[in-house]
């Protein structure tokens, strides 16, 4: 196949780029930090740092299996980012937090746009990483990836992060190819009283408010509110990119019997984020565009209900229903979607050593599109469903030693019909201390709508010098991964872990772009693009002291790009850095202090020539009294500004960089 590459002569040249960022490899040595999550019999408002790193190896994750398990017994690639993260490392977004997690690649393109993704193929719109709140998947259908300018939530209601890297598919269905995140809140229970935390500085500022009651010992709730309002950053033109979002919710808790559960959940959000964008006018050859300042609109909401029950036998089921709506206006974009889902999962033993885990799920969404010159999707109005069911197996080959788990999720959806994502693992534990994982899986990413039927006019950009038609097709099919993992953990010392975690991936039909005429210059989408991509992820948590604790996290990938030599306005792979690390410091001091800081490193983009980075974020917190909790937080102190992410193509808009920003920051709760 006559093709290009992002990295040439595959496998040969992984040694080179290794020596370009010796800063790497001395984060690789000195490594330090992975954040392992919440105790399940501790509070929400413990201090991680006190706990021993023992303690910290026996959290327990739901995301891997969708039961809850220990860490240390999870055959999967997972990093947990708990509360106490959140709140020592000062960060004031979802986004910023997943920073944190080994093997993801974060960039902030604007004030109001990330780009965001899991081993690679990091650009705004990231189509193979599934994202969930509380089990609600927040993926986009319509572009096929996550508006994470409206995934948003008081930050201290956030229990945990989960950030499982690699595929998901077996149980978690389409589009969690290279990984799942389930940002997970706290119970009602853990929410009690008034919350009142206020953000001022020279960036931003956020006024979140919330009063959690009871009623009775078995019914608790909480309301909250929040606002925020980000200042435009820095563009060598003029930036316009500043931010506003209200938001607001609940959540209530109902354990109406010893074995049952109720969870219900509902929020409304509105506001509206600046952008300079390059909009057509017209829809005929030559194109006419206008380059001006606008302000997206967005709104939307959800409800979820979820129930649990539990049997005296152990085995338990969960069914869940979610209602959600999302609401875009902008000058290329206007579009509202409506989707609706029923899921429903069962776990039981099987004879003495197995554990079967099944479930089905039915979603249904309709969308409603106003074409422009610039965007156009044939009908403007549509509905789909998806309906899937997986099955799951875990058996005991031999006791607490030896773990097999088999499984595949099976579906079918309106674009490419049928699907099927099998999955096998396992989990050896030779020893107290030492695991060691494997997995072979397959994984794919079903077409969005924009892919299906879309009429894309795209302004000159720094891939194709000239304004470009690219027309959808209805014959796209999947995209394909099989990938290979393994990983080990260690935690036989008191004073340090460590987690190592290797892949191969190899994707077939990939999407990229075939010209089919130069006058005017047309292109069409296609699956005509074959990726492999090799990497690495590690993790360390270091007790130096009883008061000081050092966590860090180190990403190595590297990616291989092939394709037609017709094949145009392809950036696959050049958004992802080869190498990003990061050290976390938590001291915790005399007298309430707490001193923290956040070395972050990350290598040069491969296109468009966006320059590697290193930076640097440091918190001063202070509890005068248990309730109240001020602090002092600097972030990207190293540089006044910086590129973090190339622009987007599918959406012109203007691209700004990342700026040096200082706030205070106060929790009231009673």
């Amino acid at each position: 196949m006559t093709g290009f590459s992002t990295t040439q002569n595959f496998p040969h040249q992984i040694v080179a780029p290794l020596k370009k960022m010796r800063m790497a490899t001395l984060l690789l040595i000195i490594m330090t930090g992975t954040a392992f999550g919440e105790i399940s019999d501790l509070s929400s408002n413990t201090d991680l740092t006190e706990l021993s790193l023992e303690e910290l190896m026996s959290v327990e994750v739901t995301s891997v299996s969708k039961k809850k398990q220990k860490l240390s017994k999870s055959a999967a690639a997972i990093f947990v980012i708990t509360q106490e993260d959140i709140r020592r490392s000062g960060v004031t977004s979802i986004p910023e937090a997943l920073r944190m997690a080994p093997g993801i690649q974060v960039a902030r393109g604007s004030n109001n746009q990330w780009n965001i993704s899991s081993r690679g193929f990091n650009e705004r719109f990231t189509n193979k990483l599934l994202v969930l709140i509380d089990g609600r998947t927040v993926y986009n259908p319509l572009f096929a990836g996550v508006a994470w300018e409206t995934q948003d939530t008081m930050l201290e209601d956030i229990d945990r992060i989960e950030v499982i890297r690699g595929p998901g598919g077996a149980l978690w269905g389409v589009n969690a190819v290279n990984g799942v995140i389930n940002i997970i809140t706290k119970h009602a229970q853990d929410t009690q009283g008034l919350l009142v935390s206020g953000v001022t500085g020279t960036e931003e500022g956020i006024v979140s408010v919330r009063q959690g009651g009871s009623h009775g010992s078995d019914f608790q709730y909480r309301l909250f509110a929040k606002y925020f309002n980000r200042d435009t950053s820095f563009n060598a033109v003029g930036a316009h990119d500043d931010t506003r979002m209200f938001r607001s919710g609940f959540r209530t808790d109902w354990q109406p019997a010893t074995q049952d559960r109720v969870m219900v959940q509902g929020e409304l959000y509105t506001g509206n984020g600046g952008q300079q964008s390059t909009v057509a006018t017209t829809t005929t050859f030559p194109y006419a565009f206008t380059l001006g300042n606008e302000d997206l609109e967005m709104s939307g909401g959800h409800f979820l209900t979820r129930w649990e029950h539990t049997w005296n036998s152990g085995s338990d089921m969960a069914l869940q229903f979610f209602y959600d709506r999302y609401e875009r206006r902008e000058n290329t974009v206007k579009a509202t979607i409506d989707t609706f889902d029923v899921d429903f999962q069962h776990r039981f033993a099987f004879l003495s050593h197995q554990e079967i885990l099944w479930g089905l799920e039915y979603r249904y969404w309709m969308d409603d599109l106003q074409n422009t010159p610039g965007t156009a999707v044939f009908p403007d109005s549509q509905s789909f469903n998806l309906v899937s069911g997986f099955l799951q197996d875990e058996i005991t080959v031999i006791p607490d030693t030896l773990i097999v788990t088999i499984g595949t999720k099976l579906s079918h959806n309106h674009f490419t019909g049928f699907e099927y994502q099998p999955s096998g693992r396992f989990l050896w534990t030779p020893m107290d201390g030492h695991s060691l994982w494997g997995a072979i899986s397959r994984a794919v990413r079903v077409p969005s709508r924009l892919e299906d039927n879309i009429r894309l006019t795209l302004p000159a950009n720094s891939t194709t010098p000239f304004p470009t038609l690219v027309r959808g097709n209805q014959s796209f099919k999947s995209e394909e991964l099989l990938a290979y993992e393994v990983g080990y953990r260690l935690n036989t010392f008191e004073w340090i872990t460590f987690d190592i975690t290797g892949f191969y991936n190899q994707y077939d039909n990939i999407r990229g772009t075939r010209v089919v005429s130069l006058a005017p210059p047309t292109g069409t989408l296609e699956n005509n693009l074959e990726v492999d991509s090799l990497g690495v992820e590690l993790g360390s948590d270091v007790q130096l002291q009883d008061w000081w604790r050092i966590r860090g996290a180190y990403t190595y990938i590297n990616m291989w790009v092939e394709g037609p030599i017709n094949t145009a306005l392809s950036t696959t792979g050049r958004g992802t850095p080869h190498h990003q690390g990061s050290i976390r410091s938590l001291m915790t001091l005399p007298y309430q202090v707490e001193f923290d800081s956040w070395l972050r490193i990350s290598d040069n983009l491969p296109a468009p020539n966006i320059a590697g980075y290193l930076e640097l974020d440091l918190r001063l917190g202070w509890k005068p009294w248990p309730n109240l909790d001020v602090s002092l937080v600097g972030q990207n102190l190293l540089d006044n500004h910086h590129p973090e992410a190339a622009p987007s193509l599918f959406l012109a808009t203007q691209p700004t960089e990342v700026q040096r920003s200082v706030y205070g920051k106060l929790t009231w709760s009673y």
